[in-house]
Order: structure tokens, then C-alpha cells, then sequence
């Protein structure tokens, strides 16, 4: 039996890998690393533990770090698990710091390197992610591509044909086989809010955490919660540059620890509107038919924007009070929710049946 080495390491990356794992345990000899990126109970732990997923096999508990160092650190753990482990292909996915830590340290050892979520392009170089996901895509022999505008990004890049799939988006699935499960969670009645009345936010991306931006956003923020109800799941890195730059939140934004991926879905599920730079919870919001409104001036996800589902509404202080009050009226965001998102399940096994045609298993 064939093995296959999988790479992950914050909650994104758990989440959509959570439908391949259980399949390719079935298929191949299973090794599982846990970078240790996201290093807290609220930020990884609580998520294994919700989706029922194994242990990992290793972790390497690389904690916070700069960029530079973090990266380092998991390639100097990495290595050793890879020269003993010998696997077949090592899976990574999306474009975190364990992406490319995990792509580069397989490559350097001439282990082929799959990668999930490829061709993915916000087309700003200056998002660490972006560097990470281009990197990976040209480290990579297999690119399993979620739609075919990240096919098309692949090939514009001259990467050959032969080792692209296009497969869909493991996050679909992910959705769709835990959507029943979150039904469970009492998310609403802890944070006291109301079915469809009011807005979910997540806020973390780093160049949304600057000095010259985020005050902004939390202006803009704190004069729309005179307008609605807002539920904020805090997180770390937000939480301290909130700290950091003395900003005070309106007491009508509800902020509340990291939630669990069930807790989240529900609370997502049952919001009027997301507000969100997130890239994962873009499609898991499409999926569970709640309108995105990006805070963002980009997005990978260009596909679900082009379906009319969500709508890049910008991040400084006037894109976000003009957008965002203008999709909120009625008519606007009626428009939103009653659009079709194209939905395509089915990814985490055709991503399976890739990677064994990969390794010839």
C-alpha cells in the first residue's frame, strides 16, 4: 500500500482536507503532520474534535513566528518525518505558511508535491498567502484546481496540462457532510442573537490588521452596528492589533472567542449577511445560501462573486459604508441570497482518485 504524507496546520487547511482524510486512510497507508501554525485549543484542537478526525501522527508545535522563522521551523521538523516516512506524494492545501513549508520541504527531497486548492489568484503579491500559493503550484506535480478559472490561471503560468485536474472544492463537501451536525450547536442563544437579524464578521487577514486600515474598517464597523447587530468571532491576530492600535469596538459588535467549525457554520448559516476577508468561508457561506459580502478588494473565489452569490465590497472606511449598506437593502440582498451559487460536489474523491493515479495505486 502506497503513502501519502498530508501536511495542515490551521483551521482552513483542517476543515477542507477533513473530507479526504477518512478516504484516503481507506485508500492508501495514512501519515498525518500538524504544523502547529494555528498553536491554540480554539484555533486547531476544537476542530479535530468536531469533525471526528485522527490525531495527528506528528506535530510539529511550531507556534507563532515571523514569517521567515515559522516557515523555517517546519522545514527543519518536516524533514526528518519525510527522510523516514519516505512517502509516495506529500498532500498540502490552500496557501498558509504550512503550504509552502510542506510543498518546499517534499520538493527539496524530490517527493512529489500535490497540491489542493491550486491556481487559486487574488493577483496581489503583496498577500503573504499569494507568494505562498504561487510557489506551491510551481513546486507541484499534481494541481488539483477547484473551477476553471484557477485551470485557466495554471496554464497562463505555463504549467503543464498533464498535471492539472479540476476537481472542484473540498470546502463543498466539507459543508455538505456537516451542515446536519451544526444544527446541534447552541451558538445563537450564547451570544444571544436572533435567526437572521443580525450580521456574522470574521476579520484576520494581515493586510486588513494594519495601522493604516484597520482603524478604518472599525469605524466603518462600529457605525453599521448602529444599524444591525454584529457576532465577531475574535481572532488572535486581530484581537492584538485591536490592542495594539488602542481601537474600541461598539458594544453592539458581539465579539466572542475563536469558534468551532460546527458552532461557525451555524452561526453563518442563520446570519442576514457575512462580512468577511476569509477565503474558506467564502463558498462555505455560498453553500448555506447566506449573501458574502468580501472586505476585501480581491478575491480567489472569483467564480462565486461572478455567480452573483457574494460581492467584493472593499475595505477602507468609505468602500465599506457605501457597500455595505447598499447590499443590506432589501431588494440588493434579496438579489444575493436568490442567486444560484454552482456548486459542485464530489471533490474529495475525485482529488482521491488523482493522487492514485499519481502514485500508480
Amino acid at each position: 500500500m502506497k503513502k501519502i504524507l498530508t501536511m495542515m496546520g490551521t483551521r482552513p487547511e483542517i476543515i477542507k482536507l477533513s473530507p479526504l482524510i477518512p478516504l484516503l486512510r481507506e485508500r492508501f497507508a495514512h501519515v498525518l503532520v500538524h504544523s502547529g501554525q494555528h498553536y491554540s485549543q480554539e484555533m486547531d484542537a476544537v476542530f479535530f474534535e468536531d469533525l471526528g478526525l485522527p490525531q495527528p501522527n506528528y506535530s510539529l508545535n511550531v507556534g507563532s513566528a515571523s514569517h521567515g522563522e515559522q516557515t523555517a521551523r517546519m522545514l527543519s521538523r518536516l524533514e526528518p518525518i519525510l527522510l523516514a516516512e519516505k512517502p509516495a506524494a506529500v498532500l498540502v492545501q490552500g496557501d498558509t505558511n504550512t503550504t509552502m513549508a510542506g510543498g518546499l520541504g517534499a520538493a527539496k527531497l524530490g517527493i512529489p508535491v500535490v497540491h489542493l486548492e491550486a491556481g487559486g489568484r487574488s493577483f496581489n503579491r503583496a498577500m503573504p498567502e499569494e507568494l505562498n500559493r504561487v510557489i506551491v503550484d510551481h513546486l507541484s506535480a499534481l494541481l488539483l484546481a477547484a473551477d476553471e478559472i484557477a485551470e485557466r490561471n495554471l496554464r497562463a503560468e505555463g504549467l503543464p496540462s498533464a498535471a492539472i485536474r479540476t476537481i472542484g472544492s473540498s470546502a463543498i463537501d466539507a459543508v455538505l457532510r456537516n451542515r446536519e451536525f451544526a444544527e446541534r450547536s447552541k451558538v445563537l442563544e450564547t451570544l444571544d442573537l436572533d435567526a437572521g437579524r443580525y450580521l456574522a464578521l470574521t476579520l484576520h487577514r494581515a493586510e486588513n490588521t494594519t495601522p493604516d486600515v484597520l482603524p478604518g474598517m472599525v469605524r466603518a464597523l462600529n457605525e453599521l452596528a448602529n444599524d444591525h447587530v454584529i457576532a465577531f468571532p475574535l481572532h488572535p491576530r486581530t484581537a492584538a492589533a485591536l490592542a495594539q492600535q488602542g481601537l474600541s469596538l461598539s458594544a453592539r459588535i458581539r465579539t466572542c472567542e475563536p469558534l468551532g467549525y460546527l458552532d461557525m457554520l451555524k452561526l453563518v448559516a442563520n446570519a442576514r449577511a457575512l462580512l468577511t476577508d476569509s477565503g474558506g468561508l467564502q463558498e462555505e457561506a455560498a453553500v448555506l445560501g447566506t449573501p458574502g459580502l468580501i472586505i476585501r478588494n480581491e478575491t480567489e473565489w472569483r467564480y462565486l462573486v461572478d455567480a452573483g452569490v457574494n460581492v467584493l465590497v472593499g475595505n477602507s472606511y468609505d468602500d465599506m459604508i457605501t457597500n455595505v449598506r447598499t447590499w443590506l437593502q432589501p431588494e440588493p440582498l434579496a438579489r444575493l441570497r436568490n442567486a444560484v451559487a454552482p456548486i459542485r460536489p464530489g471533490a474529495s474523491e475525485r482529488a482521491v482518485a488523482a493522487i492514485a493515479e499519481l502514485v500508480g495505486s
